[in-house]
């Protein structure tokens, strides 16, 4: 019986210990209800690609907020979430996009159900290539992740693009007219810049597309390889400040 009670005691222990450490884990918030939502494109699996907005509609501050493009890199997924449940500053909306490719996020891999590379399949600097981790496709806009990305980003016509990428862990300034917003983000991270170039010439890429297409601000922000809550809280409470500082 001393046995038993001495388990029952251990047991009763390690119960309340882990009562009381959930209790002290902050809970995940819900996201909040978006004010708009709008289809940006049925992948080549079925899997709808949707943004939803947050904020003022018409506010002089559009952001695009991008959580992931490749499969294999999730973390920009816990920011897009994190953002989702923050109030929006007057002045600033937000459209939120998890992800623009779902079925690579099901797969796990960089490129989409056709293994194309989204990101160097933009009508931008577009370049044949062979099959493989950065095929870029059979042709331009190819894909409809693609197409329907350009097609939403024409339509709302944004302040600025954030597209969220791992792991190099630092805020790009590739184009010139991005610099000034890129900097400002990464100092409200507390990350360091670079350009961030690619395996050989970039091209296709999607903020290449928005930089010459668009003439907006167009930022791919390298995440960690691997992103706590506290690092997505952060990159979050650094858009909303990018917003206000955009709208000064």
């Amino acid at each position: 019986m001393r046995g038993r009670s001495a388990v029952a005691v251990l047991v009763a222990l390690a119960l309340s210990a882990a009562t009381a450490a959930s209790a002290a884990a902050p809970a995940q918030q819900d996201a909040l209800p978006a004010n708009d939502r709008r289809m940006v494109a049925t992948s080549p699996e079925g899997r709808e690609i949707v943004a939803r907005h947050y904020g003022s509609i018409d506010a002089g501050v559009q952001i695009v907020v991008i959580g992931q493009m490749h499969g294999s890199e999730p973390g920009g997924r816990k920011v897009a979430e994190e953002l989702a449940t923050r109030p929006i500053p007057d002045g600033l909306g937000l459209w939120i996009v998890v992800s623009m490719n779902p079925d690579g996020n099901e797969r796990d891999t960089r490129g989409n159900a056709r293994g194309v590379d989204l990101n160097r399949n933009f009508p931008a600097r577009w370049q044949e290539g062979s099959p493989g981790t950065y095929w870029p496709g059979p042709r331009a806009a190819s894909e409809p992740e693609t197409r329907g990305m350009m097609a939403f980003l024409e339509a709302v016509r944004p302040t600025a693009v954030l597209s969220y990428h791992q792991a190099f862990d630092v805020v790009d300034i590739s184009h010139a007219l991005s610099r000034p917003a890129g900097r400002q983000l990464a100092l409200y991270m507390g990350e360091g810049t670079s350009s961030v170039g690619c395996d050989g010439p970039c091209h296709g890429t999607m903020t290449q597309w928005i930089d010459r297409r668009l003439r907006t601000i167009a930022i791919t922000v390298e995440l960690d390889d691997r992103v706590s809550r506290a690092e997505a809280e952060r990159a979050a409470t650094a858009v909303l400040r990018l917003g206000r500082w955009l709208g000064r």
